[in-house]
Protein backbone atom coordinates (compact mmCIF):
# COMPACT_ATOMS: atom_id res chain seq x y z
CA UNK A 1 0.00 0.00 0.00
CA UNK A 2 1.17 3.48 -1.12
CA UNK A 3 0.50 5.26 2.44
CA UNK A 4 1.10 2.20 4.64
CA UNK A 5 3.92 3.40 7.16
CA UNK A 6 5.06 7.06 6.00
CA UNK A 7 6.73 9.59 7.86
CA UNK A 8 7.02 12.13 4.98
CA UNK A 9 3.49 13.03 3.65
CA UNK A 10 2.67 12.05 0.30
CA UNK A 11 -0.12 14.81 -1.34
CA UNK A 12 -1.86 13.08 -4.69
CA UNK A 13 -1.33 15.61 -7.66
CA UNK A 14 -4.62 16.91 -8.08
CA UNK A 15 -5.94 16.35 -11.61
CA UNK A 16 -3.68 12.61 -11.91
CA UNK A 17 -5.24 9.44 -11.19
CA UNK A 18 -1.61 8.13 -10.53
CA UNK A 19 0.82 10.81 -9.47
CA UNK A 20 2.06 11.82 -6.33
CA UNK A 21 4.05 14.11 -5.44
CA UNK A 22 6.30 14.40 -1.72
CA UNK A 23 5.18 17.31 0.65
CA UNK A 24 8.87 18.89 -0.44
CA UNK A 25 8.34 19.00 -4.27
CA UNK A 26 6.36 21.94 -4.98
CA UNK A 27 8.72 24.34 -2.66
CA UNK A 28 11.50 22.54 -4.73
CA UNK A 29 9.81 23.34 -7.55
CA UNK A 30 9.14 27.03 -6.90
CA UNK A 31 12.55 27.35 -5.96
CA UNK A 32 13.57 26.92 -9.59
CA UNK A 33 11.82 29.76 -11.10
CA UNK A 34 11.79 32.27 -7.85
CA UNK A 35 10.07 35.12 -8.70
CA UNK A 36 9.78 34.46 -12.46
CA UNK A 37 5.94 33.73 -12.74
CA UNK A 38 5.90 33.73 -16.33
CA UNK A 39 8.83 30.89 -16.56
CA UNK A 40 7.34 28.90 -13.92
CA UNK A 41 3.89 28.45 -15.88
CA UNK A 42 5.48 27.74 -19.17
CA UNK A 43 7.38 24.95 -17.65
CA UNK A 44 4.68 23.91 -15.22
CA UNK A 45 2.44 23.55 -18.75
CA UNK A 46 5.29 21.71 -20.16
CA UNK A 47 5.68 19.40 -17.27
CA UNK A 48 1.87 18.50 -16.88
CA UNK A 49 1.96 18.05 -20.21
CA UNK A 50 4.38 14.90 -19.55
CA UNK A 51 2.92 13.97 -16.54
CA UNK A 52 -0.46 13.12 -17.88
CA UNK A 53 1.77 10.93 -20.28
CA UNK A 54 3.44 9.21 -17.62
CA UNK A 55 -0.09 8.89 -15.60
CA UNK A 56 -1.63 6.94 -18.60
CA UNK A 57 1.61 5.26 -19.88
CA UNK A 58 3.48 4.24 -16.80
CA UNK A 59 7.06 2.61 -17.31
CA UNK A 60 6.20 2.94 -21.17
CA UNK A 61 7.52 6.30 -21.21
CA UNK A 62 10.79 5.41 -20.83
CA UNK A 63 11.71 5.05 -24.73
CA UNK A 64 11.17 8.74 -24.53
CA UNK A 65 13.38 11.33 -24.55
CA UNK A 66 11.74 13.11 -21.69
CA UNK A 67 12.46 10.04 -19.62
CA UNK A 68 15.66 8.65 -18.28
CA UNK A 69 16.36 5.84 -16.00
CA UNK A 70 18.78 6.57 -13.25
CA UNK A 71 21.35 4.42 -13.53
CA UNK A 72 24.57 3.80 -10.84
CA UNK A 73 22.26 4.91 -7.86
CA UNK A 74 21.92 3.28 -4.27
CA UNK A 75 17.84 3.39 -5.60
CA UNK A 76 18.03 1.39 -8.85
CA UNK A 77 14.00 2.64 -8.51
CA UNK A 78 15.02 6.75 -9.70
CA UNK A 79 14.17 8.00 -13.07
CA UNK A 80 13.65 11.36 -13.89
CA UNK A 81 11.83 13.76 -16.39
CA UNK A 82 14.11 15.74 -18.33
CA UNK A 83 13.24 19.19 -20.69
CA UNK A 84 15.81 18.35 -23.58
CA UNK A 85 15.71 21.54 -24.98
CA UNK A 86 15.28 23.90 -22.26
CA UNK A 87 17.37 26.67 -21.47
CA UNK A 88 17.24 25.75 -17.64
CA UNK A 89 18.14 22.50 -17.87
CA UNK A 90 15.59 21.36 -15.45
CA UNK A 91 15.00 18.02 -13.85
CA UNK A 92 12.35 16.08 -11.75
CA UNK A 93 13.47 13.10 -9.79
CA UNK A 94 10.63 10.77 -9.45
CA UNK A 95 10.25 6.94 -8.43
CA UNK A 96 7.52 4.64 -9.16
CA UNK A 97 5.76 2.90 -6.50
CA UNK A 98 3.38 -0.14 -6.20
CA UNK A 99 3.80 -1.07 -9.32
CA UNK A 100 0.86 1.56 -10.94
CA UNK A 101 1.46 4.92 -9.06
CA UNK A 102 4.09 7.77 -9.31
CA UNK A 103 5.49 9.73 -6.77
CA UNK A 104 7.59 13.18 -7.66
CA UNK A 105 10.76 12.91 -5.29
CA UNK A 106 12.63 16.71 -5.70
CA UNK A 107 13.30 18.97 -8.69
CA UNK A 108 16.17 20.72 -9.82
CA UNK A 109 18.00 22.72 -12.42
CA UNK A 110 21.16 21.07 -13.80
CA UNK A 111 24.12 23.23 -14.26
CA UNK A 112 26.77 20.81 -13.92
CA UNK A 113 26.97 17.37 -12.85
CA UNK A 114 27.26 17.78 -8.68
CA UNK A 115 23.74 18.72 -9.60
CA UNK A 116 22.92 15.76 -10.61
CA UNK A 117 24.86 14.24 -7.52
CA UNK A 118 23.21 16.65 -4.92
CA UNK A 119 19.71 16.10 -6.31
CA UNK A 120 19.42 12.30 -6.50
CA UNK A 121 21.65 12.22 -2.98
CA UNK A 122 18.00 14.26 -2.26
CA UNK A 123 15.87 11.92 -3.55
CA UNK A 124 17.30 9.06 -1.91
CA UNK A 125 16.45 10.44 1.06
CA UNK A 126 13.16 11.45 0.59
CA UNK A 127 12.16 8.20 -0.89
CA UNK A 128 14.44 6.81 2.51
CA UNK A 129 11.80 8.62 4.32
CA UNK A 130 8.70 7.52 2.95
CA UNK A 131 9.30 4.03 3.30
CA UNK A 132 10.01 4.48 6.99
Amino acid sequence: MLMEGVSLEIQKLKGFGRIYQAECFPSEVDSMFGKSSGDKARYLKWLYTWLSVLDDEGMGVLNLEQFEHLKGTSNPNLYAIRHPHSQINERYIYVYADGESTILLTAFKEKNANDYKFAIARAERIFSELEE
